[in-house]
């Protein structure tokens, strides 16, 4: 063997050593991601790439107002005009009823004049120091003063005189007398007097302002309940019957003439504008469903028009259903929006609805079929490549949501999956 020869076979000795260490080194460095052979037999590749993805469900069930009001009397009187009847449809401002007031006018009438009284005690009281009472009681007094000063002079002029004999003692004693009857009369108007002066201060102040209150009070109430004296509509309805106890048919409306009562119904009213979908959903998909979930309704009879509204309740307590074996059902409210005059003209309360709700959304989704997942070992896998010339590696994955299409995973790019040519 020559030495070129032998330097030859010592290069390729080498290389091929350096060739091995080098797989050995990208199989360590890739050891969860094997290159696998371009198509297994009896598999095929799938592409798969973000798309929206949608789930729905499904329920039927009825438009109702979301908007109920029992009409009620103002106050005591007669029905005078009545201008609706059960079943009619309203306009918002429409005159419903009309009463009579002779009866709330002898009422307005004694609030103003006690008004007026209240009104005038404040005022006394607030001027009660310059006044005719607390005036009298001061004149009483002034005058009380005055007399006892003038027999208290008299009676120093006539002691005197009985000092010198001119006048009988009798005299003195007479006068005597007369003055301290004066100054009893002097402490009482002074007593008068600061009690009249008192009774335009503290509580009795107090009471006139808190009467001055209840009678301006009473008479606005009054007042206002007059200017209600014409019944109007407070949105947009259907007349309806005022309902009754539980256990009792509901209320007929009054009549023109009828006699009704302060809070007595006189017929309730449905909004047309503000209406709710109410639906039965079985106790398997009620957890699906929560407040603010977005719901598409339609129905039979107002064919080609959708709205658009979202969930505002799902009940926490099951409907009462007797029936031995049936799984519990649960009331779903969706609210909708304000409806237009052009859909209030298609849509009735009580028609049925289909409910499609949306339970969920995901516009970036990639779903693959589930011949493609497989277990190995803790991860569920697939089998990907990005683009069709690229061998497939196997992938870990997490599932999301089942579709019929298959199933939403993460951590897949775009590209193809390997699926099974057996899959259905």
């Amino acid at each position: 063997m020559t030495k070129s020869r032998f330097d030859w076979q010592r290069t390729a000795a080498i290389g091929a050593a350096a060739a091995a260490l080098c797989g050995l080194a990208l199989a360590a460095w890739s050891p969860w991601r094997p290159a696998l052979p371009a198509t297994a037999p009896g598999t095929h590749w799938q592409l798969v790439r973000p798309e929206p993805l949608t789930l729905r469900l499904g329920l039927v069930g009825r438009l109702e107002a979301d908007m109920t009001l029992t009409v009620s009397a103002p106050f005591d009187g007669t029905i005078q005009d009545k201008r609706i009847t059960v079943g009619q449809r309203v306009e918002r401002d429409q005159l419903l009823y009309t009463l009579d007031t002779a009866q709330l006018d002898v009422q307005v009438r004694q609030a103003l004049a006690e008004l007026l009284k209240a009104k005038r005690a404040v005022q006394d009281l607030a001027s009660w120091e310059s006044g005719q009472e607390v005036g009298r009681a001061r004149r009483a007094v002034a005058t009380a003063r005055m007399g006892l000063a003038d027999t208290e002079r008299k009676l120093a002029e006539t002691r005197s005189l009985l000092d010198r004999g001119i006048v009988p003692r009798m005299e003195v004693d007479a006068l005597d007398q007369q003055a301290r009857q004066q100054r009893l009369d002097l402490a009482s108007a002074q007593a008068e007097l600061t009690s009249t002066l008192a009774r335009g201060q503290g509580e009795n102040l107090q009471i006139a302002d808190m009467e001055l209150t209840n009678a301006t009070a009473k008479h606005g109430d009054l007042a206002a309940a007059r200017e209600r004296r014409t019944i109007k509509a407070p949105f947009a309805g259907v007349a309806v019957n005022v309902p009754g106890p539980a256990t009792a048919a509901p209320m007929a409306p009054v009549q023109v003439g009828s006699r009704v009562t302060p809070g007595q119904p006189l017929i309730g009213l449905a909004s047309v504008e503000h209406l709710k979908a109410i639906a039965k959903v079985d106790e398997a998909d009620v957890n699906q469903l929560r407040e603010g979930l977005p719901v598409e309704v339609s129905g039979d009879g107002f064919e080609g028009l959708v709205l658009q509204g979202s969930i505002s309740a799902v009940g926490r307590q099951s409907i009462t259903n007797d029936t031995q074996g049936v799984g519990a059902s649960y009331l779903v409210t969706v609210s909708l929006p304000l409806l237009t005059i052009e859909q209030q003209a298609k849509v009735r309360l009580g028609m049925s609805a289909r409910l499609s709700i949306i339970t969920y959304r995901n516009d970036q989704a990639v779903v693959v079929p589930a011949a493609a997942l497989a277990r190995i070992g803790d991860d569920l896998t697939v089998v990907h490549r990005d683009t069709a010339e690229q061998p497939g590696r196997r992938i870990a994955v997490t599932a999301g949501r089942a579709t019929t299409a298959g199933v939403e995973v993460f951590g897949v790019p775009a590209g193809y999956v390997e699926v099974p040519d057996d899959a259905e």
